[in-house]
């Protein structure tokens, strides 16, 4: 324990991880209400994009962060938080860097293993709120464990739990299920179209310098070959691969010390169950995972009696079992 049983029952025409998955796109719209924009100024000059959720008086904030390729205001995910703030919570969602409305200011984009971002907003907000918890989806999940794990006793004690929804705990697996046939087609080309658009741009302002090799990288047509050609050079790895071992939360995980939830399912598209931390899980007291049967990747979509998601339902049982005064 805390191994969870999950009772999510998929509607028989979403018995289908691609469906699942897809459904995020054809399905959820984003709220009726609007969000308030703002934004925050990192150490090094840069601008991180950010939407609120904020009704009246509270004392926990929830920061949501997203997946690869997302932004603040993906429909699900604000969603998601206007769902949230309707308990009472007042909710943050941001956007990683290269993904907000304008481009970020530096050369630097987002990368599963840097999570310097979130905990400059943690450790900021953690000033006006009792109580912190973090929502990540995808790739954020990725980079919350990081934050969780990789020096636990950094972590800012505001912070009093973490829901991660379909996180790639182990991104080699996460990159070989995106190069199967389908999932490049449905997947990997949007990625790779959006992130060279993104590299395009930035080239514009931006002096790459002799690291990068921009001819080849516009040639990529994989995210792995980006990460090798763009990524890892910037960021100081060898290659794509180094890269991905440098941010592999998986075996940081028992270093972990805040409640932790993991929600994924079977039928996840990019998920490799067989690197699931199942053992972490039965033997821990704080470290909850549920595996469905259903659900594809960040899907899980509710039948037509349910009035929430299954996720936020989850979350907010999550919320309630980890509750301090």
């Amino acid at each position: 324990m805390p191994i969870i049983h999950s009772d999510y029952r998929a509607p028989w025409l979403f018995r289908n991880g691609h469906l699942q998955t897809l459904s995020l796109r054809l399905f959820r719209h984003r709220p009726s209400e609007r969000p308030e924009p703002d934004h925050f100024s990192t150490d090094d000059g840069d601008e991180l994009e950010l939407f609120w959720y904020r009704p009246g008086q509270s004392d926990t904030l929830v920061i949501f962060s997203h997946g690869l390729e997302s932004h603040a205001k993906d429909g699900p995910l604000l969603s998601f938080a206007h769902t949230v703030s309707g308990w009472g919570c007042h909710t943050l969602n941001w956007s990683m860097r290269s993904c907000g409305k304008r481009l970020n200011h530096t050369r630097w984009f987002y990368l599963g293993h840097d999570y310097q971002d979130l905990k400059a907003l943690v450790n900021h907000y953690s000033q006006h709120y009792r109580r912190i918890y973090l929502v990540s989806v995808s790739l954020g999940g990725t980079i919350t464990a990081n934050y969780l794990g990789k020096d636990s006793s950094e972590v800012n004690p505001v912070v009093k739990g973490a829901f991660l929804l379909s996180p790639p705990l182990e991104l080699d697996s996460f990159h070989a299920a995106m190069t199967k046939p389908l999932n490049n087609w449905l997947y990997q080309r949007h990625f790779v179209r959006s992130l060279l658009d993104k590299f395009e741009r930035k080239a514009a302002y931006i002096d790459f310098g002799n690291e990068v090799d921009m001819d080849w990288v516009r040639d990529c047509k994989s995210v792995d070959q980006i990460e090798d050609r763009l990524f890892a050079p910037m960021h100081g790895f060898e290659s794509s691969k180094h890269y991905r071992q440098h941010a592999c939360s998986l075996s940081h995980l028992k270093n972990i010390t805040v409640p932790t939830y993991v929600l994924t399912a079977e039928d996840d598209p990019f998920i490799d169950n067989n690197q699931l931390p199942v053992k972490l899980a039965k033997e821990s007291t704080n470290f909850y995972l549920e595996l469905a049967r259903h659900g594809g990747h960040t899907g899980f979509v509710k039948r037509k009696s349910d009035h929430h998601h299954w996720y936020e339902r989850r979350f907010q049982w999550f919320m309630e079992r980890t509750a301090v005064a």
